[in-house]
């Protein structure tokens, strides 16, 4: 009877850090369901001639990492790190295009990101509410 409380226990164990792995992306970040929602995109894109941006995204939250989603240009998708001296750090690729935000919060606890890329690009994404994604 108690090799099988153990054996309980164990797996009882592995499922919670399994579940907490998948919820928080690294310690001292919130999980990827935390960036989830619409964002206001303002900034320049990137190549020889920079063009102001204004326009909308999605983050959805996809396992471990995120997707920033626009109409206008390739999904992002984003994890956590690899500056590990870093918490607030996310990096991707944008077809090939390597980028990184950093992320920090607003007064609302609504998340803020801002971007760079290494094609030049420059952007903020910051929370909206009732606005949805059409494209």
């Amino acid at each position: 009877m108690s090799a099988r409380i153990a054996l309980q226990f164990a797996f009882g164990c592995a499922l919670i850090a399994a579940s907490a792995a998948l919820v928080n992306a690294k310690t001292g970040t919130p999980g990827p369901i935390y960036f989830a929602g619409s964002y206001q995109i303002v900034g320049r894109t990137a190549g020889a001639a920079p063009a102001l941006q204004n326009s909308l995204a999605l983050i959805v939250p996809q396992g471990r990492e995120v997707v920033i989603k626009t109409c206008s240009a390739p999904d992002v998708v984003m994890g956590f790190g690899p500056a590990f001296e870093v918490v607030n750090l996310m990096t991707g690729d944008q077809a090939g295009d390597v980028v990184e935000c950093l992320f920090h919060n607003n007064g609302y606890n609504r998340p803020i990101l801002t971007c760079r890329s290494d094609a030049g690009a420059a952007f903020t994404l910051w929370p909206v509410s009732s606005v949805e994604l059409r494209c």
